[in-house]
């Protein structure tokens, strides 16, 4: 008789399991849960901070302009808020009602 016999072999309890994907194994959020506007969002302020630049609203648009050239507020500020949400980004309120974001030690680890 052969020794090829796969009966013995255990099977996955169900096909279509998956790890869960909410968390990486460190606990920090994965840089793949987020869209690639976040993270562009991301490290548009991470490019900003490095240079000493202003990070408000119209600073990430004017540095995220290269690579989408007809970026708008209206996408720009849900995309922050989710990233102040997750606690990657902090909001703080400045002059002339100007919020300016600034990277958290969570989402400078990403």
């Amino acid at each position: 008789m052969s020794d090829d016999d796969s009966r013995d072999l255990q099977h996955p309890a169900r096909a279509d399991a998956s790890l869960p994907s909410h968390l990486a194994r460190n606990g920090r959020r994965a840089w793949v849960e987020l869209t690639a506007f976040q993270r562009d969002c991301l490290e548009a302020v991470a490019r900003r901070e490095r240079v000493d630049r202003p990070c408000d609203k119209l600073g990430i648009m004017c540095t995220l302009g290269c690579t989408y050239p007809s970026v708008t507020r209206t996408r720009l500020e849900p995309n922050l808020r989710t990233l102040v949400g997750r606690g990657l980004l902090a909001k703080r309120a400045g002059a002339d009602d100007r919020s300016t974001y600034s990277l958290t030690d969570e989402g400078r680890a990403l």
